[in-house]
């Protein structure tokens, strides 16, 4: 009989420490709400909860994007509004001003009103902006990122409103002698048409961006419940596994106590064989 390894004891012992690694990694676990504590626990799925972390912050980015866009397009729309408001005054007074009974005199006062409106038009025009872009000023078409992916975006035309209200602005230099009701009326009615199709091609855009947003916190929470079910922790199997690997642990002590008193067990069986 071999009696200088206490094999016993040290096959317990390896079962011990078994235990308490998992019962220290069930408490890590449990205390930091993830089960992924590094790369040696699950490399395959840290590397897929990392993709999916990295996509949720691009589609977090996109969707803000997305709002930048629709409160850019609001402001716009706001202001083709206001010009709306004007041009359908101006169009008031210039029938007015086509009343035969209006003394010349009454004509100068409808006319400096109607200046004032075209004024008010201009200075919307100019000073619209959104974060520091000029909404009205520039034309062209400018490209906005919607998605997470290559190829996700969209550009947006802008209007040189400037330019297409020109001809309005020119009836401030005319007089009352060269002011045509018809003609005026003709040129409030092309303004108007313009003001109205703009804000009609701004509205389908705000519409599409608030469809893309829409997607775009679909696929986040989405991605978002994945990347969860990947790396973070499920507490109530966590909590039984600190509590089946606890009641391991106090049986490992206990056992380990019964087998480390074996060899002394042995030698006083032994040392009473010799006796007798």
């Amino acid at each position: 009989m071999r009696l200088n390894h206490n094999l016993a004891s040290l096959n317990v012992y390896r079962g011990y420490l078994k235990n308490l690694k998992s019962n220290s990694m069930a408490m890590k676990k449990v205390s930091s709400g993830v089960k992924i504590q590094s790369a040696k626990d699950d490399p395959n799925n840290l590397a897929k909860s990392e993709r999916m972390r990295m996509n949720i912050r691009g589609l977090q980015m996109a969707n803000r994007n997305v709002q930048d866009g629709v409160s850019m397009l609001q402001s716009a729309d706001g202001s083709l509004s206001s010009i709306n408001a004007i041009l359908g005054r101006i169009r008031e007074l210039t029938v007015q001003y086509g009343n035969g009974s209006n003394s010349e005199e009454d004509k100068e006062i409808i006319k400096k009103e109607i200046d004032q409106m075209i004024e008010g038009c201009e200075d919307i025009v100019n000073n619209s902006e959104f974060n520091g872009v000029k909404l009205f000023k520039d034309g062209g078409k400018k490209p906005m990122q919607l998605g997470t992916e290559v190829g996700d975006s969209m550009e947006v035309e802008f209007f040189n409103l400037e330019k297409k209200l020109e001809d309005l602005t020119k009836l401030k230099t005319k007089d009352t002698n060269n002011f045509n009701t018809d003609a005026v009326l003709d040129v409030v009615d092309e303004s108007i048409n313009t003001i109205v199709d703009v804000r009609s091609k701004y509205g389908a855009i705000m519409n599409k961006f608030e469809d893309t947003m829409n997607n775009l916190s679909s696929f986040e929470l989405a991605t978002q419940e994945s990347e969860s079910r990947v790396r973070d922790a499920d507490i109530a199997e966590e909590m039984v596994e600190v509590a089946r690997t606890n009641i391991l642990l106090e049986a490992g002590r206990a056992i380990m106590v019964q087998t480390n008193q074996l060899p002394q067990d042995m030698l006083r069986i032994l040392e009473n064989v010799r006796a007798k």
